[in-house]
């Protein structure tokens, strides 16, 4: 009986198509990583920026506009970071779901010291910002500066101020789960992952918590955000996931918006709230206090991933 013959194997495929697009162009991932950033720059900070400045009308924001800013928020995160973020992995990996963005679960060890090593570490730069304050700025930069702090001060809390619990969901969704997701896969996924192949993993994480921290464009609240930048980035080297830095980022928020719903944004410290003298010897106790905490989780986190990732039997 007549069979067909059959197919003759494929043929193998060729080195240079199984590389990407910038290993084929070698393409120094420094240059790579500061293409992609200049290109998410321009998109989100310019283009995003700029439609939600026409359609909001540059006004102070209120409750008449805060919803429309808080959807054009959510749209620039996803249009203008998001998506050109998961194309850019796609060139610089051909596998980028596990070799930029590595979604492993992390144990819930971990993940518990990690998200109570970031609670304490919130305190921590409460204090710090609460010292900032106290700093003497000359009265001709003062004038200059305190009108541009206030204003950015009343935009974050009116974006986050809810009056009911269907508008807080609201919120979380806007300031807390998409930045979790969108800026991690960027910051911690791509750029970090690419700074990886030049520089030293744990490098790397500081690199890209530097320029996570520079990219927010908030001179006042500089040195928490490069702090918790260069947190997040070691989370995601250490426990060798993405996942982890996400959640980390969600709860940083998710407090941050939760304290403004319960106004309790200025009762974190005591002896500095409001209209009080403050008690800088009880304050410098609680910063005593927050940093022994903060060695104590941190070094159990750094227990609970010991021999996870090439750092494996490193504590």
């Amino acid at each position: 009986m007549y069979r067909n013959p059959p197919d003759p194997p494929a043929p193998p495929q060729s080195p240079e198509r199984e590389k990407s697009f910038v290993e084929r162009h070698r393409i120094h991932p420094v240059v790579f990583a500061v293409i992609s950033l200049a290109a998410v720059f321009v998109l989100y900070q310019v283009i995003a920026g700029t439609i939600t400045f026409l359609l909001v009308g540059g006004s102070t924001v209120n409750r008449e506009n805060v919803n429309l800013l808080r959807l054009l928020t959510v749209a620039g995160q996803i249009f203008c970071i998001l998506i050109p973020t998961i194309i850019l992995a796609r060139l610089f990996s051909r596998r980028p779901s596990a070799e930029v963005f590595s979604w492993r679960i992390p144990s819930l060890a971990e993940t518990v010291y990690a998200l109570l090593g970031l609670v304490v570490l919130q305190q921590i730069f409460q204090i710090y910002l609460f010292f900032q304050d106290l700093i003497p700025v000359p009265d001709f930069l003062e004038r200059i500066l305190d009108p541009f702090k206030e204003k950015l001060e009343e935009m974050f809390r009116e974006l986050v101020r809810a009056n009911d619990l269907p508008e807080l969901s609201f919120v979380l969704l806007v300031v807390a789960v998409v930045p979790a997701v969108v800026e991690e896969l960027l910051f911690r996924g791509l750029i970090q992952k690419s700074l990886e192949k030049a520089v030293p993993a744990i490098q790397a994480a500081l690199l890209s918590g530097i320029i996570f921290g520079m990219y927010h464009f908030n001179p006042f609240a500089v040195v928490p955000l490069v702090g918790l930048g260069c947190y997040f980035g070691f989370l995601r080297y250490r426990s060798a996931s993405i996942v982890i830095a996400m959640t980390a980022h969600f709860l940083n928020n998710a407090l941050a918006a939760l304290a403004v719903y319960f106004q309790m944004e200025h009762e974190t410290i005591l002896g500095a709230q409001p209209d009080i003298e403050p008690n800088i010897v009880s304050i410098l106790v609680q910063l005593l206090l927050y940093l022994t905490l903060f060695f104590l989780t941190f070094y159990g986190y750094l227990r609970a991933t010991l021999k996870i990732g090439p750092h494996a039997n490193e504590v």
